[in-house]
């Protein structure tokens, strides 16, 4: 009875745990936490959580908004779209990160985990300097990134709302990196907002 007792115990036990991140800093680990875990702030305590309901212009609508570690290195935001999470971004050097890159690093991070051609569009696009991934290992994940140049001359056609294929030499000269990072939930969860 004892060993039916423990090995229920330790069944339980690791039923409890299939769920926490193994690095609570890899942002895909926790879309897939939120999505399947209406208690995962839990998971996040010592992350000084915010949230607040406001109209969003892009969006044309309100949203609720949730910060995990404000105005750090390591913020992070969650926008719900009423009790459906639709997507997180950060956008500071801190500890988040994706398999793919992190905000920081520079574009060819990108290149090589995509093993394809990527282009980006213009510093006056919607998303300034949004990666575009047509192909590739990256093209059908649900990540976002945007570059910004480090280059201290920016040639002004580069302001513009056009795409720019990363592998000329005059887009090599800008000295790429990421500077945001955004990854949509999947369609249908109901995961309610802390």
């Amino acid at each position: 009875m004892k060993r039916f007792l423990l090995l229920a115990l330790c069944i339980a036990l690791y039923s409890c745990q299939k769920d926490v991140p193994t690095d609570p800093f890899d942002a895909e680990q926790l879309v897939n936490l939120i999505s399947t875990n209406d208690s995962w702030q839990e998971e996040y305590s010592d992350a000084n959580i915010t949230t607040e309901t406001r109209y969003m212009d892009e969006y044309q609508g309100e949203r609720t908004i949730v910060t995990l570690y404000p105005q750090t290195l390591d913020e992070l935001v969650i926008i719900y779209n009423g009790n459906q999470p639709q997507e997180l971004y950060w956008n500071k050097s801190g500890q988040w990160k994706t398999a793919s890159g992190t905000v920081g690093q520079p574009i060819e991070v990108l290149e090589k985990a995509n093993q394809g051609p990527l282009s980006f569009y213009g510093l006056g696009y919607d998303l300034p300097g949004k990666v575009k991934i047509d192909s590739g290992l990256l093209a059908n994940k649900n990540i976002t990134y945007a570059v910004r140049p480090t280059a201290d001359l920016i040639p002004s056609k580069f302001y513009g709302y056009d795409s720019f294929e990363t592998q000329s030499q005059e887009v090599k000269d800008l000295k790429l990196f990421i500077t945001r990072v955004q990854i949509d939930f999947p369609e249908g969860e109901n995961t309610p907002a802390p």
